[in-house]
């Protein structure tokens, strides 16, 4: 999938994690994953800049889980396709 389509791609699960701060937003959204079958797309919001920019992300690069992230206001939408077992 690719990036364009995965920005546009409609959510099967979301995960909101706003008025939590790291660790808890990365770790949420990694237990969410595992219980997700491969080729399911979980959207994660969260309004903690750390989580956003750095953690969740670094997490998805780590796992080499395609993701999008994107700023609306102060909450941070972040979609990633589950790849892998």
């Amino acid at each position: 999938m690719q990036e364009k389509d995965l920005e546009s791609a409609r959510p099967d699960e979301t995960l909101d994690v706003q008025g939590e701060i790291c660790p808890y937003p990365q770790i949420y959204a990694r237990k969410k994953l595992e219980s997700m079958a491969s080729g399911r797309i979980l959207e994660v919001l969260t309004d903690h800049p750390p989580a956003g920019e750095e953690t969740i992300p670094g997490y998805c690069q780590e796992m080499k889980y395609p993701f999008v992230a994107r700023k609306e206001g102060p909450v941070y939408r972040i979609k990633i396709l589950k790849v892998g077992p």
